[in-house]
């Protein structure tokens, strides 16, 4: 008896993963949504009454239990890299020639693909099963969202059988999205339960994703287009378009819009065509994205230090509107500088209610010739940060006003504005504004640095003005009794905003040195000394200017940031109480199988003919070397290549280890 259940359990679930198919990757349903709900629930009603026969690859499986904390992180087995630009026709057409050109002249086709504003994925099958899905993250780095994913039904848990053989492992590249139609159902049913409505569609999937709770992603339609592979075992694909086939063959959506194209004529009518209908589809796209369809020459063009020679993506031109200035604030940032914003007359824009925009700097302001009470367009650049493109000078009424930074009324007597010689901006140059010190604490606590969920600018705003905060490590001492009689706060929030205080303590070295608002240390440098420094703030603060200065990507601007806000003692004293206060910064764990070069200072000079400099300074970092600019004594080994200059004859002098081209396929492989 229980083997004939079994067989009807492994019938129904071969049926529906059937359905997925047809409607997720054909687009050709074969049952209508009643038919599929009926299928599921004799499914569920089964397994209900033999759980000994579950499966961990049915249907009834993919949502499991919520993840008790944060998401953890893995590397990527190979790289997540982004895609350089092309903004207009031109920057397309030369996309086309530097590639005909770097191949010498040889034929060349490509595949074109709409760009999708969603949240990148990679999913890693092993044996056919679906083991680990990951985000993008830094593109080195992503957070394991599997639980998630699992609830999306448009990705299979296991590859379908074909003709070829199914890999040992393979990792494939995605974007999950979720349609317009279904956004725009979810803010409704939102907005009538009086919860807060998403901007956008893509933060609305980016949100659903990054749930705790798998039900909370499984109730949100979320879907995913499916377009390289990232790495694979056992099975190999000559082009995009053998590879695209592969992946639809084994069950995985494809975009229909792709297309195999062979001239930089098609290039841009392919754009134009896809930008022309972008009000049709049914998923948010903001361009389109381009590639070489021959893998062998792609290997050929190689890459930069963050981007693929052989694929470009081109961006749509901005969606505008029309408003009007009413007013000009200024907003002091983290390290004091001053950020005009225009206050506008709301309008909506892509969706999206927008009522104030950037204007950058005072110079920004003289060149468009922009006054309060002008009409202006607005756009969103790159879809995102709203700025004003255009001043409508054939509107502009009688009563407009000039605006000057240095004549503004600041309301705060701490704020001392300067424009300092040679920069366009303003700075407040007292270290104690108020202004200036919301700034760096609302910085601290943002998502890319502490990521203190609840901390908002609203909150970090209360809790200054009730001095509650001063300093980073002041939000290391509230306590719930200091919250909970505060205005927004109920027993609720309040103790959630002391659980996400104390999440937050166990944090990495980047996080925490990115967010003390050191001037140009941003999310890469963090990254850069992290490596540099072991993930040690001590050895940090212990490096002089000179040494700083030879890390490659750390110029003179940025070492004597470091070594000036290190030589503050109340710097240093804030930092020690953040550390005393429970603040642990978990070192970096690399894969020294992988990274064999960890912590290698490495030099290149020349010329080389097999490789050009930067993809071989990408190869080395990839193992784990830091790639420094000139020859010392801390310097492990320099790669000559020909013409080398000085830079061999200093290392000769001081007996260091040189690689030359000839030798360096050797160095490369070493253990």
């Amino acid at each position: 008896m229980e083997e004939k259940i079994k067989i009807r359990i492994e019938k129904l679930i071969a049926e529906i993963n059937d359905h997925n198919y047809s409607y997720y990757v054909l687009d050709n349903p074969k049952l209508t949504d009643s038919e599929y709900d009926s299928l599921f629930r004799k499914l569920e009603k089964l397994e209900s009454e033999y759980p000994s026969l579950i499966s961990d690859l049915s249907p009834t499986q993919r949502v499991g239990h919520p993840v008790s904390s944060t998401f953890k992180s893995h590397d990527h087995t190979v790289p997540m890299l982004s895609l350089s630009n092309a903004i207009n026709d031109e920057e397309i057409n030369d996309f086309y020639k530097r590639i005909v050109k770097w191949l010498n002249n040889s034929e060349v086709n490509f595949v074109a693909e709409p760009k999708i504003d969603g949240l990148g994925v990679s999913l890693i099958y092993e044996n056919g099963l679906l083991k680990r899905a990951l985000t993008r993250g830094d593109g080195f780095k992503g957070e394991d969202i599997t639980h998630n994913v699992k609830t999306i039904n448009a990705i299979p848990l296991q590859l379908r059988l074909s003709k070829n053989k199914t890999p040992s492992f393979i990792e494939v590249r995605g974007e999950i999205f979720m349609s317009i139609s279904d956004f725009n159902d979810l803010n409704k049913n939102r907005e009538s339960s009086e919860e807060k409505i998403f901007a956008n569609a893509r933060n609305a999937a980016a949100g659903s994703v990054r749930q705790l709770d798998p039900n909370i992603t499984s109730s949100r339609n979320l879907s995913v287009f499916c377009y390289e592979v990232g790495g694979s075992k056992d099975i190999e694909f000559n082009n995009q378009v053998e590879m695209l086939n592969y992946l639809k063959s084994a069950g995985l959506p494809i975009n229909p819009l792709s297309k195999k194209i062979t001239s930089a004529e098609e290039m841009v009518s392919y754009h134009h065509t896809l930008e022309s209908n972008r009000e049709h589809i049914d998923y948010e796209i903001d361009g389109s994205v381009i590639k070489v369809n021959n893998y062998k020459k792609r290997d050929r063009l190689g890459l930069r230090s963050r981007s693929p020679r052989w694929a470009i993506a081109a961006k749509f031109k901005a969606k505008q509107a029309e408003s009007q200035i009413i007013g000009i604030d200024l907003q002091v940032g983290r390290t004091g500088v001053i950020t005009p914003v225009a206050k506008i007359r709301e309008v909506d824009l892509s969706g999206v209610m927008i009522s104030s925009a950037t204007l950058h700097n005072q110079d920004e302001i003289d060149r468009k010739d922009i006054r309060i009470n002008d009409f202006i367009l607005i756009e969103r650049s790159g879809d995102v940060i709203p700025k004003i493109s255009k001043v409508l000078k054939e509107k502009r009424p009688k009563n407009t006003e000039r605006f000057s930074i240095s004549d503004f009324k600041w309301p705060d007597p701490d704020c001392k504005i300067e424009r300092i010689d040679g920069e366009a901006a303003y700075r407040c140059i007292n270290p104690n504004c108020k202004s200036r010190v919301l700034g760096m604490l609302e910085h601290f606590c943002s998502k890319n640095a502490m990521n203190i969920e609840g901390m908002g600018p609203q909150i970090v705003k209360q809790l200054f003005e009730q001095n509650l905060l001063n300093k980073f490590d002041d939000i290391y001492k509230l306590k719930y009794d200091d919250l909970i009689n505060l205005e927004r706060f109920k027993d609720k929030s309040a103790r959630n905003l002391i659980s996400s205080i104390n999440q937050s303590k166990k944090t990495t070295f980047p996080r925490f040195l990115f967010g003390l608002g050191i001037s140009n240390v941003g999310q890469h440098i963090s990254k850069v000394f992290d490596k540099y420094c072991n993930s040690s703030l001590e050895n940090l603060a212990q490096l002089k200017i000179e040494e700083m200065k030879e890390i490659d990507g750390i110029g003179e601007t940025v070492a004597i940031a470091v070594k000036d806000f290190f030589n503050n003692n109340e710097n240093n004293y804030m930092i020690d109480n953040c550390l005393n206060l429970g603040v642990e910064i978990q070192p970096t764990n690399y894969d020294r199988s992988k990274l064999k070069m960890l912590n290698k200072k490495i030099v290149i000079t020349g010329s080389f003919e097999s490789l050009s400099r930067s993809d071989l300074k990408l190869r080395l970092e990839n193992l784990g070397a830091t790639v420094t600019s000139s020859v010392s004594s801390k310097t492990d080994v320099v790669i000559v290549g020909e013409n080398p200059g000085s830079k061999f004859s200093k290392a000769q002098d001081l007996n260091i280890r040189i690689i030359n081209e000839k030798d360096l396929l050797a160095f490369l492989k070493e253990d």
